[in-house]
């Protein structure tokens, strides 16, 4: 089945399409994910983006996280930091 693609509201050109990403809020102990977040990603502008609908499902979502989220254990890795160059 061919993915749907649609209008990007930002440079108005066909070829839009919608992704599913995973949101991160808090910090530490307070840190949680929203999975499956609907993101418009463009191929004509670059552009990716939230719709208000899904801005709007995602406060809700932060308004209530306590209540909404289910506690699990995740592997956690960072991104290296870069590593010094010595002055030569």
């Amino acid at each position: 089945m061919k993915p749907t693609t649609i209008k990007c509201h930002l440079c108005g050109k066909k070829g839009a399409r919608v992704r599913k990403v995973t949101q991160t809020y808090g910090r530490g102990a307070d840190e949680y994910l929203v999975r499956n977040v609907p993101l418009i990603r463009c191929p004509n502008c670059y552009e990716s983006y939230f719709t208000a609908a899904t801005l709007h499902e995602l406060e809700s979502i932060k308004t209530h996280h306590r209540r909404l989220t289910v506690k699990r254990q995740v592997a956690v890795t960072e991104f290296p930091k870069p590593k010094r160059r010595r002055a030569g």
